[in-house]
């Protein structure tokens, strides 16, 4: 969003991080390897939903 963007007035109020969880990002963020998966998303146009939603919601029930 940009600074220019209307916050809707039903939006949730932002959750501050915990500092362990900011620490467990950083430590396990590889800028290089998340920058090479968009420039092949770029380039192949990605994966259509259809391919993973199966996987998306096994993992949301938990199975």
């Amino acid at each position: 969003m940009s600074a220019e963007t209307p916050i809707p007035a039903d939006a949730p109020a932002p959750v501050p991080i915990p500092p362990e969880l900011l620490a467990w990002a950083r430590q396990t963020f590889d800028a290089s390897e998340f920058l090479a998966g968009v420039r092949e998303i770029e380039a192949t146009g990605g994966e259509p939903l259809e391919s993973f939603v199966a996987a998306v919601e096994t993992a949301a029930r938990g199975s």
